[in-house]
């Protein structure tokens, strides 16, 4: 048996539905022109490579399950059903799983929100990105205002848990427009807000718009200011900052994001979808037509599998972990590991520490404030 689907633990599940209808400015994931024969297609060889996992995995014991794209909620409700239903029979789901899915404005209505709620998706992600249209023109989205508002209201009659997605840091953004967008996401008052600095990506359209400038899109020091005005404003309204760009009320946390972050099991399915089962990594073929032809022919789609070493296991360990509000643990990292933290990087967490990046003592190290605005530099040490 290949060592990549020795999963020990019980993993979250990620799909990938790579499917839109016209692709984002900024966006760097794999997706295609979505066409309902497309559609049924690869819902048909995502339900074959489903069933090949639960026959060649040992372990085949699921503790989330995350629909991500592209635009999941293209798919109509029946396909999404046969999908979870097909995961349900073949992969051992644990009881009151969390179901969330990626959706975006303009492919909802209120009749595929109430057919999801009722089919067990229990958490919706909505990609709303500005309250301003000029920016999501500037962003490529095929949404407007309008549109969002009324997914907004449409969802909050079905859903308790949801996210909406806010992205800062915008080409020409200034601090008046960034604090509109940010109160009219609070006064919907959703359970959960995902705040992402725009980042130009190699291959995207943004990129090659902007490849030949040498500055930021806006200032470093405005960048920061819109963060950290974010932060204090969310947290004063109740949330909870628990990850670098992530805040929620209550119990509302991503459970299938943190699996990412403290660097535990997952299974990914779909063209481009990456896997880790804790020691290895694996990656599908990102190219919808060859992605069908290996499941056509009865084998897993996988182009790339990556056996990690010790050191690049430490550094994604701490790398993932330092975006945790609540840090690394220190003695965990010593039992998964077997070496202490202090003896890999003694000198770095000192340097870091001296330069109010970290907090360190005898259980936890964590990010200072300026540690979050500065976080890249402080992972930038960290490599092995």
């Amino acid at each position: 048996m290949n060592r990549y689907l020795n999963y020990k633990k019980a993993f979250g599940l990620y799909i990938h539905i790579p499917f839109c209808q016209s692709k984002c400015n900024y966006c760097d994931f794999y997706s295609i022109k979505y066409t309902p024969q497309k559609m049924r297609e690869y819902v048909d060889m995502l339900k074959k490579e489903i069933e090949l996992y639960a026959d060649k995995l040992i372990n085949n014991r699921c503790r989330t399950i995350y629909l991500g794209g592209g635009t999941p909620s293209l798919l109509s409700p029946q396909l999404i059903e046969e999908i979870l239903i097909t995961v349900f029979n073949s992969f051992n789901v644990v009881e009151n799983v969390e179901i969330s899915m990626e959706a975006n404005p303009e492919s909802l209505t209120e009749c595929k929100i109430k057919a999801y709620r009722e089919m067990g998706i229990n958490r919706l992600s909505l990609g709303i990105q500005s309250f301003l249209d000029e920016e999501l023109k500037f962003l490529g989205r095929s949404h407007d205002v309008i549109d969002s508002i009324n997914a907004i209201i449409k969802v909050e009659k079905h859903f308790d848990n949801y996210n909406i997605d806010l992205i800062f840091a915008l080409f020409r953004q200034t601090f008046l427009n960034f604090v509109y967008s940010l109160n009219q996401v609070l006064d919907f008052n959703p359970s959960h807000i995902s705040l992402y600095k725009l980042q130009i990506e190699d291959g995207t359209k943004l990129y090659k718009r902007f490849k030949d400038k040498k500055t930021n899109l806006i200032s470093e020091e405005l960048d920061y200011k819109m963060y950290n005005h974010a932060i204090k404003k969310l947290q004063e309204a109740g949330y909870n900052h628990y990850e670098i760009s992530n805040f929620s009320r209550d119990e509302h946390r991503s459970k299938h994001n943190i699996i990412y972050w403290k660097y535990e099991p997952y299974l990914g399915l779909g063209p481009a979808a990456h896997g880790f089962n804790g020691k290895q990594r694996y990656k599908n073929y990102s190219n919808f037509r060859k992605y069908i032809y290996e499941l056509k022919k009865g084998r897993l789609p996988v182009q790339d599998i990556i056996k990690l070493n010790k050191k690049e296991m430490i550094f994604e360990s701490m790398f993932m972990g330092l975006r945790l509000t609540e840090g690394i643990d220190v003695e965990k990292f010593k039992s998964k590991f077997d070496v202490s933290i202090f003896d890999i990087y003694d000198n770095v967490l000192q340097e870091l520490k001296e330069d109010n990046l970290i907090v360190v003592d005898k259980k936890r190290i964590y990010l200072t404030k300026k540690g979050l605005n500065l976080a890249n530099l402080v992972f930038s040490k960290l490599i092995l």
